[in-house]
């Protein structure tokens, strides 16, 4: 090698890191919040951590990921004047990284910025702003909700200490505050989770299933709500915190029974479609005789009734799946993928199950009509249902473009706001002329 080419090589090895957020590191910031420190004889710091959400980053890459932090960031800078000063000093741990740092300017005794001197109450504000500034971003991607926690911590000027010193204990007390509030929302959502499957507190609402070409009814699915004007109405905080806490099966269980008891009223020859979970199987109360009876009392016969697993969970739990399809195949009940195309599908597993329906996921169909990508994969999913005598169903329609292009790909089967919301038993739908 020439030393010209050695020193190219070299020199590409020092690249510097392209940040993806425009705040900068702390240790930049270091003197600075020194002065913090000395002005004021103690420093606050509040403490943003990101880092559950780093599994965007393992599933999609980092140029994605580091989009998501820089969303994140200017989310945080937004902040200044709102929930922080102008003056606090924002930061992030280190290039790229996935922890802020917020060093506040002066000691809050003003009642009027944040009706409260306490940290732990300024700290839960920028929680809950974050995670609802958030929100989508993070869910579009993972299908879980965001979980950023923030700590905060107070250190006092200690003349005897370096100040570099005390201000990375500070910041590691921060930390701990940080999984010390994790813990303890965790334990306070189990024990409301707990207080709301012992009172049954679960409203189902059903959604029409429609053919799109005429816009007859063909089935109702089923869908799970929390009470109302509470953080639990919303299904996908719902179904997060019982995966979180360890409550999904027990959450299932109930929403299961309260799909079937509450459509009672259904029409003869509609199908019900109904969410489950794979280990369902295990559940005894939805098996053999029991399952018989409880059929027997509602008056629902298994050939009406389509049970549904996201294809995240089959792919997550494929062996148990795989024998809750034959058992329930064999009862008489069909089986629809839900969810499919939000790229977890492992296809050559996905064709061993007994599937009768495909619900294509609405990630795939928002805007189908402008994304020609978007188009050929739904289209793939059509030809491979009708290989396999599944019926294809597009979730989330919402707009007359979406319905004409879906059409035009073979689509016969849907269901969406464009015909009906969710509601009580049984709503009708809008009639769509195409």
């Amino acid at each position: 090698m020439t030393k010209k080419k050695e020193k190219k090589k070299k020199a590409t090895r020092k690249t510097k890191l392209v940040s993806f957020s425009s705040l900068p590191a702390y240790r930049e910031k270091f003197e600075d919040i020194k002065r913090f420190l000395n002005h004021d004889g103690n420093l606050k710091v509040i403490l943003i951590n990101a880092s559950n959400i780093n599994k965007i980053e393992q599933e999609y890459g980092k140029t994605v990921y580091g989009q998501v932090l820089d969303s994140l960031s200017n989310i945080i800078a937004s902040m200044k004047g709102i929930l922080i000063r102008r003056e606090d000093i924002i930061t992030i741990n280190h290039i790229n990284g996935d922890q802020f740092f917020i060093f506040l300017s002066k000691y809050r005794q003003e009642k009027h910025f944040f009706q409260s001197g306490d940290l732990e109450n300024v700290a839960d504000r920028i929680q809950k702003f974050i995670n609802d500034k958030i929100f989508m971003t993070v869910y579009s991607l993972l299908k879980k909700r965001p979980k950023i926690n923030v700590g905060y911590a107070i250190t006092i000027y200690n003349p005897l200490i370096q100040e570099e010193r005390l201000i990375d204990k500070l910041i590691e007390d921060a930390k701990t505050m940080a999984q010390y509030k994790e813990f303890k929302a965790m334990m306070r959502n189990k024990e409301k989770l707990q207080e709301l499957i012992i009172k049954q507190e679960i409203q189902t609402i059903y959604q029409p299933i429609v053919n799109i070409t005429n816009c007859e009814i063909i089935g109702y699915e089923a869908l799970s709500r929390g009470p109302k004007n509470t953080e639990y109405e919303n299904p996908i905080v719902l179904f997060n915190i019982a995966e979180e806490t360890g409550l999904l099966f027990e959450l299932d269980s109930l929403c299961r029974k309260k799909a079937f008891t509450n459509a009672k009223g259904i029409k003869e020859g509609l199908k019900l479609f109904v969410n489950i979970i794979p280990n369902t199987i295990h559940d005894p109360e939805f098996k053999g005789k029991y399952l018989q009876a409880f059929l027997d009392d509602i008056k629902i016969s298994p050939r009406r009734v389509v049970l549904e697993v996201s294809e995240r969970q089959i792919i997550d739990n494929f062996n148990i799946f795989k024998k809750a399809t034959q058992y329930y195949s064999d009862l008489g009940f069909a089986i629809a993928i839900d969810d499919t195309g939000t790229g977890y599908s492992n296809l050559q597993s996905l064709l061993q199950i007994r599937m009768q329906y495909i619900k294509i996921d609405i990630s795939l169909i928002r805007n189908i009509d402008k994304d020609p990508l978007k188009q050929e994969l739904v289209r793939a999913l059509t030809q491979l249902g009708n290989s396999i005598n599944a019926r294809v169903i597009a979730e989330g329609i919402e707009t007359k473009s979406e319905l004409k292009t879906l059409l035009k790909l073979g689509i016969v089967i849907g269901q969406g706001f464009i015909f009906a919301k969710p509601a009580p038993p049984f709503s009708k739908v809008t009639t769509i002329v195409v």
